[in-house]
């Protein structure tokens, strides 16, 4: 008995490989860390619920298949899928298979694709990358900040030293520079009068001086 379920399960797995689809899908979007409900639609009146299938990695979620109880649960009538703090990582298409109650060949298969949105809140807080670009943004702005007062520091440093340089320059200028006036008494100059020059070094008598030149 088991062989032949192992084959009919084989055989049916094949089929939704290649696309086999007995229904519409439905799009179901669970925020991120929340309980996400999968209805299977392909279970009615003349359908028996049999399990689900994680078309991602082919994992069989059903009675009879062992699967992570913390995780994963369903309903046996219903077959409503639960899985408990989605994340990211099991967005995806979910198959429900049923059979038929009269006619074990009938094969029902409803496709649910399980939307997982982001919580920026949580991204926010807790995801490494998030994390990773905020810090580097942080310090790029710091960096820029730096960069951007030390540009004006120098700035006004280059401004100040010109202008000292410039009044330095005015100080050293020859139109600065003024003759030494002198302010002391003014030099006596001797006088011409009516008799001679009024200066005893001049009162020479010449003609002695010429005869004791000729002796």
């Amino acid at each position: 008995m088991n062989v032949i379920y192992f084959i009919f399960l084989c055989l049916l797995l094949s089929l939704l490989k290649n696309g086999a689809d007995g229904g519409s899908v439905t799009v179901t979007e669970v925020p991120a860390g929340h309980l996400a409900e999968l209805p299977c639609l392909s279970s009615d009146d003349h359908h028996r619920f049999m399990f689900w299938q994680l078309t991602d990695d082919n994992r069989i979620i059903g009675p009879g298949n062992p699967m992570d109880e913390n995780k994963y649960n369903y309903e046996v009538l219903t077959g409503k899928l639960f899985i408990r703090g989605v994340s990211t990582a099991e967005s995806g298409f979910y198959k429900c298979v049923s059979k038929g109650i009269s006619d074990h060949s009938a094969i029902n298969i409803h496709v649910v694709e399980l939307i997982v949105k982001k919580d920026w809140e949580d991204v926010w807080e807790n995801d490494f990358e998030t994390n990773l670009l905020r810090g580097m943004a942080a310090v790029m702005v710091i960096v820029v900040a730096i960069a951007v007062v030390l540009f004006i520091i120098t700035t006004k440093r280059r401004r100040n030293r010109r202008f000292f340089d410039l009044e330095e320059s005015r100080e050293n200028s020859p139109a600065k520079y003024t003759p030494n006036v002198y302010t002391g008494p003014a030099p006596t100059i001797p006088t011409i009068d009516e008799g001679g020059i009024d200066n005893e070094a001049l009162d020479i008598d010449f003609p002695r001086v010429l005869k004791q030149m000729q002796k």
